[in-house]
């Protein structure tokens, strides 16, 4: 009896719709990590669902969300160069640039709704297709929610299509720690960003638990339904399986002598990152004569509130030997930096999640890190924790990592043993699961 060959599974329908304006709107030379984790969610997610994920972004001609071919490949867009220094009158034309952008932006934003009705049949084209999934779709945000989305656009898919909405939320540190923040108006863009997600969302997509904690806080404070959130939480852990470059590549800028033996800081230097600590214990250890103190490598571009310190450390000769900063690195030399060190530090007052540790430990290396936030999680019970305003405990902890090689060699061998970092397929998996029983979720239960 002749076999009959197997039927090709016929597609199943397109149920899930991320929005990608975020990269849509990117710009060459602006990567940042909101934009790697929406590109990276987009890649993952289409691995895991194929057919069934469409792409789309938010039209500001038509104020709606239309499809796109594909996610925007950002694979190959540097990563912003630090900025060089300025003469007076540069600085000065700076510190009036950021006026003119919001008298910008309020003029572009009248032209635009006067001439809305215009613009939008000059714009054409077409909106989402129909709704053809058996259960219901389901509209993913995971990009700069707090800037990008316009949640009018939103509550019309919701109410037209009967779409459920789904946003991945990083962190919510410009609601509990606003004090890191240099813009008021990014803050206020923030909150309305936060009251959309206790508020609208059927679905907030938690990177840690301390996130997660922090949500539901917010949300008890501010009076969600029944006191919490409209919608559920889930706490999807990003991936951390990072792309090792072929060849790894020593930094030009550190000397021989520097790259012999060092320590190494990776993040954008801001007031939140707690590099002053860093800075200040360096320059103690230093003064101390300390034996065998490893150079201290900062690799990170500048950011709020890190004006005076980086000017300390590029005028104090105390340090100028013993601490270098690195405005940017490759990832060719970031892998190198990695490979090479004798250990990592990360006193952040605050994260999401802390991608740094995560590195870190990927890297099998031992990371000294706040006991603050999300910081435990991501040290994965491998990172040491301490109180980031506890200046004699680093100082304690440092000056044993440096005496104690036999120590280090241990942390090291249980992080080469232990550590398993999520990979990118593993976090697409239990995204999907999530938003799958969002859209098979009876209409009551959200």
């Amino acid at each position: 009896m002749a076999q009959i060959p197997d039927r090709p599974t016929p597609p199943q329908p397109r149920w899930l719709w991320m929005d990608v304006s975020t990269s849509v709107r990117a710009r060459s030379g602006q990567m940042n990590g909101t934009l790697r984790v929406e590109h990276s969610i987009a890649t993952a997610l289409s691995g895991q669902i194929g057919s069934q994920l469409g792409f789309c972004r938010f039209d500001p001609l038509r104020r709606d969300y239309v499809p796109v071919a594909a996610a925007p490949d950002l694979g190959a867009r540097p990563v912003a160069a630090a900025a060089k220094s300025k003469p007076a009158r540069a600085t000065m034309l700076s510190s009036i640039k950021p006026l003119g952008k919001k008298l910008e932006r309020a003029i572009r934003t009248s032209v635009r709704g006067a001439a809305a009705p215009l613009l939008q049949k000059i714009a054409g084209g077409e909106g989402l297709p129909p709704v053809v999934s058996a259960g219901r779709e389901v509209l993913l945000l995971a990009g700069e929610n707090w800037s990008r989305v316009d949640y009018e656009a939103v509550a019309r898919m919701r109410s037209e299509r009967g779409t459920r909405v789904a946003a991945v939320c990083q962190d919510f540190i410009p609601v509990v720690a606003p004090q890191f923040f240099a813009d008021g108006e990014f803050v206020t863009k923030f909150e309305s960003y936060a009251q959309f997600l206790i508020r609208e969302c059927d679905l907030v997509v938690s990177i840690s638990e301390s996130t997660r904690n922090d949500v539901r806080a917010y949300a008890q404070r501010h009076g969600g339904v029944d006191g919490g959130l409209r919608g559920a939480i889930e706490v999807v852990h990003l991936g951390a399986d990072l792309a090792t470059p072929a060849a790894a590549r020593r930094p030009a800028a550190l000397t021989d002598a520097q790259a012999q033996r060092f320590v190494l800081s990776v993040s954008t230097i801001q007031s939140r990152k707690n590099f002053d600590l860093l800075y200040h214990l360096w320059r103690r250890l230093t003064e101390q004569g300390t034996p065998n103190l490893p150079t201290l490598v900062i690799v990170g571009q500048p950011g709020f509130g890190s004006s005076d310190l980086l000017w300390q450390i590029a005028h104090d000769p105390v340090t100028a030997s013993s601490i270098v900063h690195l405005p940017r690195a490759g990832d060719d030399e970031l892998a190198w930096l990695y490979q090479h060190c004798a250990f990592t530090l990360y006193p952040s007052f605050y994260e999401g999640w802390g991608l740094p540790v995560s590195e870190s430990l990927a890297f099998g290396k031992y990371c000294l890190a706040s006991n603050t936030s999300s910081l435990p999680e991501a040290g994965a019970g491998l990172a040491g924790h301490l109180d980031p305003l506890d200046f004699a405990a680093w100082r304690d902890a440092v000056l044993d990592l440096i005496g104690s090689p036999e120590q280090l060699a241990k942390y090291e061998a249980a992080i080469r043993a232990n550590y398993r970092p999520v990979t990118w397929a593993q976090s697409a998996r239990r995204l999907a699961e999530v938003l799958r029983s969002l859209s098979a979720a009876p209409h009551s239960k959200v």
